[in-house]
């Protein structure tokens, strides 16, 4: 048995963390109806109740790993973080969202000891899955709060890539989910681009050659000019070109600002510059 919504909601506002340590069975039933309502349509309950204490409990240790262990097999099931997956503009959204965050708050905190190498390959596969097949982009819903599926998928990105069992031979599958999200047929408008880039910020950090991003950047460029000689100036193109630009440019900055490599900058400079000329005929 789980709590109903508005049950769930007053445990919530009134907690009390040293019932969740010293009673087990609450500690389940709370957690349970936690996972239960991951997607409620309450914004109030969903992200400010549901996702911030499962955090607190999550990053202070309150949750058993066992629990732990079970919440990440909720998560990557079919009723959450592949829930009606292709859906568009309905409420699915949020189980889906919400989940996919929940699996970035474990990977974040885990060290290795929870999961093995089987284990860490079914969740790197979702991932990938998930950033592939989510059709919902939206980012603030009217009434309901934060919809956010590609931001938040984006959180769960990095939290892969930053974790101890991360392959850097995956480094080319990250990258094409990274260049698959930009591809959604949708102008994003709420940041996505930048929770994109702090994936290949880590890819950096752990180790990735210089010329592999340069030769991805250029690929992005490519796949736009493929895109527009088979289509023409279709809206779908129109689109992806405004969230690749924009992503570079955001790139550029922030390397920039962390790793400023001349070569690395001037490359995407090159491509920033090319794609203002075709589009504008100037400079």
């Amino acid at each position: 048995m789980v709590f109903e919504e508005l049950t769930l909601k007053h445990e919530l506002l009134t907690i009390d963390e040293k019932k969740i340590l010293r009673d087990e069975i609450y500690c389940d039933k709370l957690i349970d109806s936690m996972m239960k309502h991951i997607g409620s349509t309450d914004p109030v309950l969903r992200d400010e109740l549901i996702y911030t204490n499962l955090s607190k409990f999550i990053n202070g240790g309150i949750i058993p790993q066992s629990k732990i262990l079970n919440m990440l097999e909720i998560c990557l099931d079919e009723e959450h973080l592949f829930y009606k997956i292709g859906e568009e503009k309905t409420d699915s959204v949020f189980t889906r969202s919400f989940s996919s965050l929940v699996v970035a708050l474990i990977l974040t905190k885990e060290d290795g000891t929870l999961l093995d190498a089987k284990k860490f390959l079914e969740i790197q596969t979702a991932i990938f899955k998930y950033l592939d097949k989510e059709r919902d982009t939206r980012g603030f819903v009217e009434n309901k709060g934060w919809a956010h599926s590609i931001a938040h998928g984006a959180d769960m990105l990095t939290a892969l890539i930053s974790h101890t069992h991360f392959n850097m031979n995956l480094l080319s599958d990250v990258l094409k989910a990274i260049e698959t999200s930009l591809l959604k047929d949708v102008v994003y408008q709420d940041e996505e681009e930048e929770r994109l880039i702090f994936a290949v910020e880590v890819l950096l950090e752990k180790g990735m050659e210089k010329q592999m991003l340069m030769n991805w950047i250029k690929t992005l460029s490519s796949t736009l000019n493929k895109e527009q000689e088979k289509s023409g100036q279709t809206l779908p193109f129109y689109r992806s070109k405004i969230n690749m630009t924009i992503f570079m440019k955001s790139l550029y900055f922030r390397l920039k600002l962390m790793n400023p490599d001349k070569e690395l900058l001037e490359c995407l400079e090159h491509e920033i510059h090319y794609w203002f000329r075709k589009t504008y005929g100037q400079g």
